[in-house]
């Protein structure tokens, strides 16, 4: 399988926003927070493999066994995932999840896979190489995209502008 369906890109962190009571983060031991850290991330890998699955069981004619993986992948973020992050209090207001965003993705594109590349390619694994390289710039246009969102948050373009400006440039 060389690529999944683009529309699944994402939604482990949509999960996040699915309902459910919280218990507060500040509450629980550091113990019980790694653990939850360890679930997400097993959680998401499951949905997204699950999702991975099932696209190639469709394409292999066997309906039954894709609407299974999916059935699962969606329990396992929507139910499970979900219930984690809202547990670990992972989801918090616009401007700290942009940081957090912000902060992941500069790791991602700076450090992680420059050296998943570096090592890809010292190991003679030229075309994971350029993949990690590829992917380390997808990353830093997050990176931008989400900072250009935290400045736009901060400061609205429209901010300063006449209730009458701008309902003259929406109807342009």
């Amino acid at each position: 399988m060389k690529h999944f369906n683009r529309s699944y890109v994402g939604a482990a962190a949509l999960c996040a926003l699915a309902g459910g009571a919280a218990v507060q983060a500040a509450e629980l031991s550091q113990e019980t927070l790694r653990n939850l850290n360890t679930a997400m991330h097993g959680e998401a890998y499951a949905a997204f493999k699950y999702r991975a699955y099932a696209e190639v069981a469709r394409k292999r004619g066997n309906e039954a066994l894709a609407r299974l993986f999916e059935e699962s992948a969606n329990v396992e973020a929507n139910e499970h995932f979900a219930r984690e992050a809202d547990a670990s209090g992972l989801v918090s207001f616009d401007a700290r999840n942009l940081g957090e965003a912000m902060a992941g993705e500069y790791q991602e594109n700076t450090k992680m896979y420059v050296g998943f590349a570096d090592a890809a390619q010292k190991a003679g694994d030229k075309k994971v190489a350029a993949m990690f390289r590829q992917i380390a710039a997808d990353e830093g246009d997050h990176f931008q995209k989400f900072k250009e969102a935290l400045v736009n948050l901060k400061n609205p373009p429209n901010a300063n502008i006449s209730e009458e400006q701008r309902h003259e440039s929406e109807h342009r």
